[in-house]
């Protein structure tokens, strides 16, 4: 029985280390160093090649080294009846609660821009930015830690989902026809979703236009949930006032890319949420033994979902 690691862009080096300074009797491999591929039962991935999973016959559970399983449903050839896994992590939670009040609070009090009258010598003290409403698309752990925090900071908060959630002292809304009711009334809008079909490109026009005029967008879920042509069009329509982006299309960003250069967009290189290493290899440990032992998997992935 091995464990293999499947991460072509990583250091799978640094995951086997700290694997085995949890057990050193694992047998771990690292991509594409394989070995007898009958003898892997457990693999950890992070944007694999497509079809690379079907050439494993005794594998039985897929774990992403993320709380993200989107990399994993971008192939349409994984194997049947093997489970899926996802990282869930209260660092991850405190590290997103820690970045959207600090993107809604930079733009509140204009913090940006006064570095940018600073580098031209300027002194102009203004009031902070007016609004305090904030609506979270997603309310998964993530989203729903971030409600807490907000609301906790005195934002007056709201929270979107697919499915019902009750949160207290949070107004919920559910379902694709509350969606527009949901943003109406926000000053900060949040994208924290899963990638599905379902939320593809739902940060579009349609959206856009359904907020109040001058809206903010943070997007620190999944590249493709932003119809990038749309958000240019907003803002140059003044819908939005400004956006602050984590997560592209493309990762890293294009050098030619015109979000580069965009002076109504804040971006910063996909770090809102960082794994932490020994956290995600205890995780991915426990799981293996539960594997190994015929227990139940710790954060298993409904495939018909995709979260």
């Amino acid at each position: 029985m091995a464990l293999l690691i499947l991460m072509p862009n990583k250091d799978g080096r640094a995951l086997s280390e700290a694997l085995q300074d949890i057990d050193p009797n694992l047998d771990i491999r690292i991509w594409p160093e394989t070995g007898n591929k009958q003898d892997i039962e457990y693999v950890i991935v992070w944007n694999h090649p497509p079809g690379e999973l079907t050439k494993y016959p005794n594998l039985k559970v897929i774990a992403s080294f993320g709380a993200g399983v989107d990399h994993i449903f971008k192939d349409h050839d994984l194997p049947e009846n093997v489970a899926l896994t996802r990282l869930v992590d209260d660092s991850l939670s405190g590290q997103m609660c820690e970045y959207i009040a600090g993107v809604i609070l930079n733009q509140r009090l204009r913090l940006t821009e006064y570095r940018e009258y600073q580098a031209a010598g300027i002194w102009t003290p203004k009031e902070p930015r007016p609004g305090n409403n904030v609506c979270l698309l997603g309310l998964g752990s993530i989203g729903r830690e971030v409600a807490r925090y907000l609301a906790n900071l005195n934002f007056a908060v709201s929270g979107w989902s697919q499915s019902p959630k009750d949160m207290d002292n949070i107004a919920t809304f559910q379902g694709p026809e509350a969606l527009g009711k949901a943003v109406a009334d926000a000053d900060y809008i949040v994208c924290l979703l899963p990638l599905t079909p379902k939320t593809t490109n739902i940060l579009d026009n349609t959206l856009f236009n359904k907020m109040k005029k001058g809206a903010y967008l943070i997007n620190a879920g999944r590249g493709g949930h932003l119809n990038e042509d749309d958000l240019m069009d907003a803002l140059y329509q003044q819908q939005l006032s400004g956006a602050c982006l984590d997560v592209f299309k493309v990762e890293p960003l294009p050098e030619d890319h015109p979000f580069w250069r965009h002076p109504k967009i804040y971006l910063t290189p996909h770090c809102a949420s960082v794994t932490h290493l020994d956290k995600a290899a205890a995780q991915l440990h426990e799981n293996y033994l539960n594997m190994k032992n015929s227990r139940p998997l710790l954060n298993r992935v409904d495939p018909t979902k995709g979260y």
